[in-house]
């Protein structure tokens, strides 16, 4: 006995010395992919917008009744925006303030991720749950912006966090309460789906296990009750503009509005129901090629009444994925939402495969087929994965250095390696040893790159510059919504370029300065052109993303 004691000492030695290398390794890849290059401009529109918005309410004081250039904003519930006041009223008004709180939680989702694989399954799971989230590409390429779909995932996936430890884990139902005010928090963020998201996962699972448990559960009424009354009292703070975001026939009319015969068509926005399914394959890069295999084998694992935590996982990701599909609006951020479930989901496959002796048997032919594709998409997109960025991003110089190409392409080679000689093992650890690689590419690669070659700052800098110049005097004259929001961030949270409001307040200026320079948008520039009276000549393009360039112009009278 005492052999058979001192043998294990030194496992149980190496399990928690792996352990703490695992959280140190998580630790290090999250705080770089979330909060490495914060500084870099305001990019897609939305950042520019939810910051213009946050700026006015620090401006007019006013927290509950959102304005945009002074036009009054219903289209989101506050509650993000006095997040963002807050953070820069703390931090200064600039990028990496405005982007902290979506930073921070995407860490906290890592965190919870890491913390439910490792009690519903193992350390090993666990680890490889938290990893799939911080390097995932839809939840690294969003998850780190002013948006609001990462402090949502947090809320969704603490609610189901605190939901798991009663249901599952058999501890106080008194965590039904934090269930319940994370669900209330994400209704008051951004609208009834952020309290009903997590209803959805939890209804499901009950119906299908017949657990009427929580039901009968004094605490889960005291915290549906709980909040319902927060909900209603944050609704009776707003003006009446926002009261549509707590009506349930107003959230189910604009979330799932489309015609039941015609299901199979497109839904309103142009994207057909299955255009996630499509997105999946480039929002969950690279963990992609390991999903189908994760999810076979949690469908293998029937009945499902007896196996909980595999029925949660399907319930999770399935779940969602079906409720997302069916609404009528669909964003790549909101796959967000998902990431957690699909990475307890692939966490699962890794610790089967790493803690039996299912790893010892030939690789299975779909999990073999997409590794290699994957390789050889890894290999080839060091060559050729420039042209996407010149297209979208204007990216026209060599963005990645060759000693990376090398040791990506080695990391390729290594796992098409690991495919042909059929080492699982091998194979899942170099996706992981890639997935980490993603992230230092886009950190430390794509971002940079975009922001040299198409910033909204380095642009409006240089107009700044321009309005110094005494003569002639420069204008700014961008009317109507949407707009170039990331620049109008930049002109207007300095006030250097006076705002002409309309086509005659513009032809008033020449009229009073005789010839003025204008900073517009291509639209507004052809239809000044268009004006009697004006003689309009372009000076300058500042070239932006999604073709929202800028121009700069010289007008005069006739």
């Amino acid at each position: 006995m005492v052999r058979q004691e001192g043998s294990d000492e030194p496992q149980r030695g190496f399990a928690a010395i792996r352990r703490y290398v695992e959280i140190a390794l998580l630790a290090v890849v999250s705080g770089w992919a979330y909060f490495a290059n914060l500084h870099l401009s305001l990019l897609e529109g939305s950042e520019g917008l939810y910051a213009g918005i946050a700026g006015e309410m620090s401006r007019r004081r006013e927290f509950f009744d959102l304005t945009y250039h002074d036009v009054p904003y219903f289209n989101k519930p506050p509650l993000f925006f006095w997040m963002l006041n807050l953070s820069t009223s703390i931090w200064g008004d600039h990028e990496v303030a405005l982007r902290l709180p979506g930073s921070l939680a995407a860490v906290g989702t890592i965190v919870l991720t890491y913390a439910l694989g490792t009690r519903l399954v193992s350390s090993t799971a666990g680890f490889w749950a938290a990893l799939v989230v911080a390097t995932s590409h839809v939840f690294l390429w969003y998850g780190r912006r002013v948006l609001f779909d990462s402090t949502l995932t947090f809320l969704v996936t603490l609610a189901l966090f605190a939901w798991v430890q009663v249901q599952l884990l058999g501890r106080s139902s008194r965590w039904y309460l934090l269930a319940f005010v994370s669900m209330a928090l994400g209704a008051m963020l951004k609208e009834m789906h952020g309290f009903f998201l997590p209803l959805l996962v939890m209804a499901l699972y009950a119906s299908i296990q017949r657990d009427t448990r929580m039901l009968k559960d004094r605490f889960f009424w005291a915290g549906l009750a709980l909040a319902v009354a927060m909900m209603g009292g944050y609704a009776q703070m707003l003006g009446p503009g926002y009261q549509h975001h707590f009506r349930l026939g107003s959230a189910i009319q604009s979330v799932w509005n489309f015609e039941w015969g015609r299901a199979s068509g497109p839904a309103a926005d142009g994207h057909p129901l299955y255009w996630y399914l499509g997105m999946m394959w480039a929002d969950f890069f690279p963990w992609c090629a390991v999903l189908p295999s994760a999810l076979l084998l949690l469908w293998t694992q029937r009945p499902f009444r007896s196996h909980p935590t595999e029925l949660l996982l399907l319930v999770w990701v399935l779940g969602l994925f079906t409720a997302f599909s069916l609404a009528t609006l669909k964003r790549e951020p909101y796959l967000t939402t998902i990431v957690p479930g699909i990475g307890l989901m692939i966490g699962y496959l890794y610790h089967r495969a790493f803690s039996s002796i299912e790893s010892a048997g030939p690789m299975p032919a779909l999990l073999r087929i997409l590794l290699g594709v994957l390789a050889v998409t890894f290999a080839a997109g060091m060559f050729f994965g420039a042209a996407p960025l010149r297209r979208r991003w204007l990216v026209s110089s060599d963005v990645v250095s060759p000693t990376f190409i090398v040791m990506m392409v080695s990391l390729s080679s290594l796992l098409l390696y690991a495919v042909v000689r059929s080492r699982l093992r091998l194979a899942l650890g170099t996706v992981g040893a890639l997935a980490i690689a993603y992230v230092l590419l886009v950190v430390n690669y794509v971002f940079p790159a975009i922001d040299q070659a198409a910033s909204p700052r380095k642009a409006t800098e240089e107009i700044k510059t321009l309005a110094l110049e005494t003569q002639p005097a420069l204008f700014m004259y961008i009317p109507g919504w949407p707009k170039n929001e990331d620049a109008l961030y930049y002109l207007t949270r300095d006030n250097v370029v006076p705002d002409l409001p309309s086509q005659d307040a513009v032809a008033e200026a020449v009229r009073t300065h005789g010839a003025i320079r204008l900073i517009t948008e291509e639209q507004h520039a052809a239809s000044l052109k268009e004006r009697a009276g004006l003689v309009v000549e372009p000076l300058r393009e500042f070239r932006q993303p999604g073709r929202k360039h800028l121009l700069l112009l010289s007008l005069q009278g006739q």
